[in-house]
């Protein structure tokens, strides 16, 4: 057999390798947080604990960021409902320039929903940390997480694979290119890879700290 045939079943094998790797990450992600996901908050349980996910205000061109005001009205509709306790905004504030808990619980409070009611969680660097951290360090008990379906979803079946009571409710999607829906494909599937990695793993947050009551 030549060096290029062996080369040519090797790279086959290994993209074999890989497809199936991806497919059964999909595949486990599906069966524990498919029928766990909501479109409507009407669908959501009561006396639960939101959490919303990290989400940048603005755009990097400046423009505001349509994902972060359908996670905000989303939230906000949730909490009107009289379905949660509280809220638990959980993003990134590694950067003194960059405030995601902040710009979220401002946005949240403008919609209605009492400053007093919400909880800010600054280590929320990752989607797997936020998750942790509300099981570990805010003892949340059950929890509603809030984001557009693919991070919904992957939030929700890092939360069951740890044994946490968890829901999701779907974000709306705003309307985007077919090359940056594309790129978000790839970017959720990656992410999802990693989110396997650090399930199988164990990892710890970044931060974890001491434990936090609940104001609610």
């Amino acid at each position: 057999m030549s060096l290029l045939r062996k080369a040519f079943r090797l790279c086959i094998c290994f993209l074999l390798m890989c497809v199936g790797i991806i497919g059964s990450v999909e595949l486990w992600t599906c069966l524990h947080a498919a029928e766990h996901c909501h479109d409507s908050v009407s669908n959501c349980g009561y006396n639960r604990v939101a959490v919303v996910l990290g989400c940048s205000k603005y755009f990097s061109s400046g423009k505001p960021n349509s994902y972060f005001r359908g996670r905000m009205e989303a939230a906000a509709a949730l909490w009107k409902s009289g379905r949660v306790r509280g809220i638990i905004v959980s993003g990134d504030n590694s950067d003194r320039y960059y405030n995601e808990p902040k710009d979220m619980r401002e946005a949240l409070v403008k919609l209605g929903v009492p400053d007093e009611k919400i909880v800010s969680d600054f280590a929320g660097l990752r989607t797997y940390d936020s998750v942790v951290r509300t099981a570990r360090i805010f003892n949340a008990g059950a929890v509603t997480f809030i984001s557009q379906p693919d991070h919904v979803a992957r939030a929700v079946a890092i939360a069951r694979g740890l044994g946490m009571d968890a829901e999701g409710l779907n974000a709306p999607l705003p309307p985007v290119t077919r090359r940056t829906r594309f790129t978000q494909f790839l970017r959720e599937r990656a992410a999802r890879l990693a989110m396997a990695v650090d399930l199988i793993a164990h990892r710890d947050p970044a931060h974890l700290g001491g434990k936090q009551q609940l104001p609610f």
